[in-house]
């Protein structure tokens, strides 16, 4: 729900007066079926997520950026939201999506989610949702979302004597929503939804139509980074959300959104995650800064895998890309090393031709005394102040370098620890009638490769989604990296 009016002193009491409210109301539909996001992912960047391929998430944002899932997903959700109520009422919110693609007949991606929002054992509402999404134009997919839904109230007392409840104490309707997603570069990603097209009523007593929502968004993604912004309307109301995601050691992400409304609901959004082999884990917290008062903020949690042997494929591909970047890394770390230890040798070498002074002649010794051989000088060279300064620099850069290559070493051991990495890159049995893996090479990206492979670049699309779970942010490819082709 988007905002809370009223609040709850005591279940009895708090019933009655939620209750008259919402008849007074006559049952608005602000209140319900917000587009809120459902995972911990999308919450964190502030529902910036309308460009963004969201997997298993996707039907709550945009069914048409499943075009790029390349494995089978499944998350599961949990939110506590806007905690700390000064009546003490609970808002949980559970969530449970899978999708996977679809490679016979219909080929795609489907979807099954389902979502649950809940007040205190007293208001509740629900949806179940199938989605697919499919190529239909020149890389541009389209998707559609179709969902039940249901609003429901607690039977009690109160209710018994209140009229709008004459008719039963829930409501369903089927609602559809259509998405489209398009990606012009591999690193930029246009987006566009909307939702609730057939205006579901879910009215007890009166007439209470959802209101169709349009919701716009463009992504950029550069190497580890992404970054979204999304437009919503929904009638006489609009929200703007703008999201970012960093990802670094191809492991844990950083997340930040902020979203701002005309019906003065602003809030910032923080978030963390990590992904372990094919599992992975989210975390938002969002703090209404206005619109909702006397709440410290609202929690999500998520957990999600991959499986299937795409997934599998993928991980081994990205684990053995991850650890010949450490070996390529410790290698260019010594090869550094080698030259700047001979620029000191160099430096060294010159100070020590110093031109020397010559040696005193020997005097004529008389010839009563014994004669010994005449003994060389001890010279001292000091290397000049510009000689000193550059041995020192030079030094101090070798033992810099030497402390980062024990970092990469020891980071190789640990990749090589990975079961992931130990095994070797899985290779795809060949195909007499055609190429079923490329490997990359110095200034490749997607675009010439699909002009080399298939002589057609606008193919770039399908290697990227063949091979997603490998491919750097924006689609980054590194030389020696094998990728499948589809």
């Amino acid at each position: 729900m988007k905002q809370l009016k009223v609040k709850i002193i005591t279940v009895a009491k708090g019933l009655s007066i939620l209750l008259v409210a919402i008849a007074a109301a006559s049952m608005n539909a602000n209140a319900t079926f917000s587009a809120d996001s459902c995972g911990a992912r999308a919450t964190a960047m502030a529902g910036a997520f309308t460009a963004v391929p969201g997997g298993s998430e996707a039907a709550c944002a945009n069914p048409a950026t499943l075009l790029e899932l390349a494995s089978p997903e499944v998350t599961a959700a949990y939110g506590r939201l806007y905690s700390g109520l000064s009546d003490d009422s609970s808002i949980g919110q559970g969530y449970f999506g899978f999708a996977a693609p679809v490679k016979r007949y219909l080929q795609g991606s489907a979807a099954f989610s389902w979502s649950d929002t809940r007040l205190s054992e007293a208001y509740s509402e629900s949806y179940y949702a199938v989605s697919y999404a499919t190529s239909v134009y020149r890389g541009i997919g389209a998707g559609v979302t179709l969902k039940y839904m249901r609003r429901g109230y607690t039977s009690d007392s109160y209710t018994a004597l209140d009229p709008v409840f004459s008719g039963g104490y829930s409501k369903s309707a089927l609602g559809a929503d259509l998405g489209f997603f398009y990606r012009p570069r591999p690193a930029y990603a246009l987006g566009l939804a909307f939702r609730n097209i057939n205006k579901p009523d879910l009215g007890l007593d009166a007439s209470d139509p959802q209101p169709v929502e349009v919701r716009a968004g463009v992504s950029y993604q550069v190497r580890s980074s992404l970054i979204d912004l999304d437009a919503a309307f929904a009638g006489p109301d609009y929200t703007i959300s703008a999201g970012a995601e960093h990802v670094f050691q191809r492991r844990y992400a950083l997340r930040m959104g902020l979203a701002s409304g005309n019906d003065s609901r602003r809030s910032v959004n923080l978030g963390v995650g990590g992904r372990f082999g094919l599992a992975a884990f989210d975390y938002s917290f969002t703090l209404p800064i206005s619109g909702i008062a006397g709440t410290v903020g609202s929690h999500r949690l998520a957990f999600s895998f991959r499986f299937g042997a795409e997934a599998a494929a993928a991980e081994e591909l990205a684990a053995a890309a991850d650890l010949r970047r450490a070996q390529d890394k410790a290698a260019l770390q010594e090869e550094k090393i080698r030259v700047l230890q001979e620029r000191l040798d160099a430096v060294s070498r010159a100070a020590a031709a110093v031109p020397q002074p010559a040696p005193a002649p020997a005097q004529a010794a008389p010839v009563s005394a014994p004669v010994h051989p005449p003994q060389q000088p001890v010279v001292i060279i000091q290397p000049s102040p510009a000689d000193a300064q550059a041995q020192a620099e030079i030094t101090r850069q070798i033992e810099a370098l030497k402390l980062e290559l024990q970092k990469s070493r020891a980071e190789m051991e640990s990749l090589k620890a990975r079961p992931s990495a130990a095994k070797p890159a899985p290779q795809a049995k060949p195909a007499p009638a055609r190429r079923t893996s490329y490997t990359v090479k110095e200034g490749d990206t997607l675009g010439s490769i699909a002009e080399e492979v298939y002589g057609d670049a606008g193919r770039w699309m399908e290697i990227y989604r063949a091979n997603a779970g490998s491919l750097g942010r924006g689609g980054e490819v590194k030389p020696g990296q094998v990728l499948a082709l589809p």
